[in-house]
């Protein structure tokens, strides 16, 4: 499941804050009054999850505000004063939100509609090709996932990876991990054999993300020093 997390407030704010400066504007004017058209997050709907949308309407009480959506394959849901969420199933560069006051258009603004960007595996945050003390790595639980500079709360989850190095001795050690955390017997041998001069490798990650989808992320080497 994905979740989103935003203060009501602080949306609220942004929402009178944006009207205020219309009021100060020609901005989406017309006889039905200003319109502001925000994403709560960000100025792109991206597929496979909501996007949260304020839209404050000078002209006319929040019961008199129709929204519509067209382009990206967009469907509009109100949920609250001011607050709607779009879901778009399709790329386009013109997803076209439009408000209607007493049934006359007010102002539309358009957006863009993108994929969800790529996440990456990483390990007690350390990217591949990071060297990591013998100490660290035997303290971290198994595989995370980063996500650079997106400001949506997504959960997403790691189905299976693939854990190798080799002992003491040179044998190769594989162990197949359910979930995003290490097996307890890929965890013995951690503790067992992981020490300085060894090279570890994380790879077969596979990740399904809040759509539904599932895909293999790039594979992780780590040097044990």
């Amino acid at each position: 499941m994905t979740y989103f997390c935003f203060n009501k407030r602080l949306v609220l704010n942004r929402i009178f804050s944006i009207l205020a400066a219309l009021l100060l504007s020609n901005s989406y004017t017309n006889a039905q009054g200003n319109v502001a058209i925000a994403p709560v997050k960000m100025n792109v709907f991206y597929i496979g999850v909501d996007n949260p949308v304020s839209i404050a309407a000078s002209g006319g009480h929040d019961s008199k505000v129709t929204v519509t959506i067209s382009g990206g394959g967009g469907v509009i849901t109100k949920t609250g004063n001011g607050l709607y969420n779009v879901r778009v199933t399709e790329i386009t560069n013109e997803c076209i939100v439009t408000v209607f006051i007493n049934g006359k258009m007010a102002g539309s603004s358009s957006f863009r509609v993108r994929y969800l960007p790529d996440v990456f595996a990483t390990i007690g945050g350390h990217i591949s090709g990071d060297s990591m003390p013998a100490d660290e790595f035997k303290r971290q639980a198994g595989v995370g996932l980063s996500i650079k500079d997106f400001p949506f709360d997504i959960q997403y989850e790691i189905i299976s990876f693939t854990f190798t190095f080799d002992d003491d001795q040179g044998n190769i050690r594989q162990f197949n991990c359910q979930g995003s955390t290490f097996s307890n017997f890929a965890k013995q041998s951690i503790n067992q054999f992981i020490k300085a001069g060894q090279t570890v490798a994380i790879d077969n990650i596979r990740v399904k993300g809040p759509d539904g989808k599932e895909w293999k992320t790039p594979s992780l080497v780590y040097y044990i020093k």
